[in-house]
């Protein structure tokens, strides 16, 4: 993957966020949108991109797609289990719900990238 793939599924992931609060109800949502895509994107950057990258080079790219929501809602139970704060164990659930999102819109994103690098090959049928 390359830095500007990287942005453009980071992209990708704010896009399906604005849309995940058009469909939430507008308003002020956006403000919150905006606040949790920052952790998104370090998600992306630290845990989904080499988690891709890693998957890809031994071939198995899909493995990785079905993993990313999974991943997204381990890493802040994960957190939680070393952390010492009982106040946090208490929004691990709400994190793990917007992580796994994150996870998913990676997944989304990944799947339109390499739909969109496909060669385009006409329908045999046209020309027989």
């Amino acid at each position: 993957m390359t830095f500007g793939g990287l942005f453009g599924r980071i992209a990708l992931q704010m896009f399906f966020g604005l849309l995940l609060v058009i469909f939430a109800g507008g308003g002020l949502y956006w403000i919150v949108a905006f606040f949790l895509t920052i952790p998104a994107i370090g998600l992306s950057v630290l845990i989904f991109a080499p988690l891709e990258y890693i998957s890809a080079r031994l071939g198995a790219r899909w493995f990785a797609w079905i993993a990313m929501p999974f991943v997204g809602a381990l890493c802040p139970r994960l957190v939680a289990l070393v952390d010492s704060n009982p106040n946090f164990a208490a929004g691990v659930h709400d994190l793990a719900y917007l992580s796994t999102m994150a996870g998913v819109f990676w997944t989304l994103s990944s799947v339109i990238v390499a739909y969109l690098q496909l060669p385009i090959v006409p329908d045999k049928r046209l020309f027989d």
